[in-house]
């Protein structure tokens, strides 16, 4: 990886980027963008877009969703506790102990999940996993009066944990999901734009809003864009760390490149160029069945302006929806050069329609 493409993506994983709240990070992306696209923008609620050869023809989106799992101030009480809901799918075992960063008007206030002593807790019984209305958060607040000072109702709460590499190719940190496929999506725009003399479409790449609270954003990029077709770049489950029954989950190895989802949503004819463009360009690739317990942006997209046809890269990620989720680099890297393999193989025209 380029030194330029990754000090942009520590950059992007260091800037906070709640659901709802996406605003900082969306300006690290665009600001990045602005060097090899055409044209940036933004809309009413903050999906960023740029865009390259737009001219072309095709219109080809790349799409990954900016916005990352968080909390929310709920209520305060009097003794200066603050209670929080949920911004996404955050399990409530995983957060007691946990250092958060408040932000506020006024900037960050830190504070930590409480976890009372294991001593002090019931020695009878089994231990039950804690329910939303009974997480606090503790910022050392004498009482609710001073709380209220320092934090309203309606803050955004994120986790402290930061990026950080564990050798050469492999890095850990909160909310690689789906900051990752943002990158993913202004690197493949990059990597086109170098040989934009091949090019015949045009190429959106989209950092998304709110994925994680139901794929609004992706909805509103599909209405403002009615793009000819769309590759979502999204985290997916790597299956291969203990506990993981890969009969039910399915098999999907981390390192060993990214996975292309069949079914449902994922366009047949797409898929196939998908395909080839990864063998051409010797870029290994995983497969997948839909996913039938969740899925990404392309749900958001393909059934819009009367069928807009998808595919689905998945970025190997162990440990999705914790603070300590871990990909390694180079199947990101893969996505971004598939990405531009795909567009570039494409035909001035073209459009994906299944033959019946």
């Amino acid at each position: 990886m380029r030194t330029e493409s990754f000090e942009f993506f520590k950059t992007l994983m260091g800037t906070p980027s709640p659901s709802g709240f996406e605003a900082a990070g969306q300006k690290v992306w665009c600001d990045y963008a602005r060097q090899f696209a055409d044209e940036v923008r933004t809309d009413a609620y903050g999906n960023a877009v740029a865009v390259l050869n737009p001219g072309g023809d095709p219109k080809v989106v790349f799409d990954g969703h900016a916005d990352e799992l968080g909390m929310m101030v709920k209520y305060i009480d009097d003794k200066g506790f603050i209670y929080v809901q949920r911004i996404g799918g955050i399990d409530p075992a995983l957060v007691r102990g946990k250092r958060v960063d408040i932000h506020t008007l006024t900037g960050l206030v830190r504070g930590v999940v409480g976890a009372t002593a294991i001593h002090l807790q019931p020695r009878e019984g089994e231990k039950k996993v804690p329910k939303w209305p009974e997480l606090f958060v503790d910022i050392g607040a004498a009482n609710g009066e001073e709380a209220k000072k320092r934090v309203q109702v309606g803050n955004p709460v994120t986790f402290t944990e930061i990026f950080e590499m564990l050798g050469e190719h492999i890095g850990v940190a909160r909310a690689f999901d789906n900051r990752v496929g943002t990158w993913c999506a202004v690197e493949g725009l990059r990597l086109a734009a170098e040989k934009r003399d091949q090019l015949k479409c045009a190429v959106y790449a989209c950092s998304s809003v709110m994925e994680e609270v139901g794929g609004a954003g992706a909805a509103m990029n599909a209405a403002n864009i009615k793009p000819d077709a769309a590759i979502v770049v999204d985290v997916t489950h790597a299956t291969d760390t203990p506990g993981i029954d890969v009969k039910e989950h399915g098999e999907v190895k981390m390192g060993a490149g990214p996975s292309l989802s069949i079914g449902r949503e994922n366009h047949p004819v797409l898929n196939e160029l998908v395909i080839a463009a990864a063998r051409d360009a010797e870029i290994p690739l995983q497969f997948e069945a839909f996913g039938i317990s969740g899925g990404t942006n392309a749900l958001s997209y393909y059934s819009k302006e009367g069928g807009i046809p998808c595919a689905v890269l998945g970025l190997p990620n162990r440990y999705m929806h914790t603070t300590v989720e871990m990909i390694d680099l180079r199947d990101m890297q893969r996505i971004a050069e598939l990405l531009a393999a795909s567009v570039l193989r494409m035909t001035q025209g073209q459009r994906f329609k299944v033959k019946v």
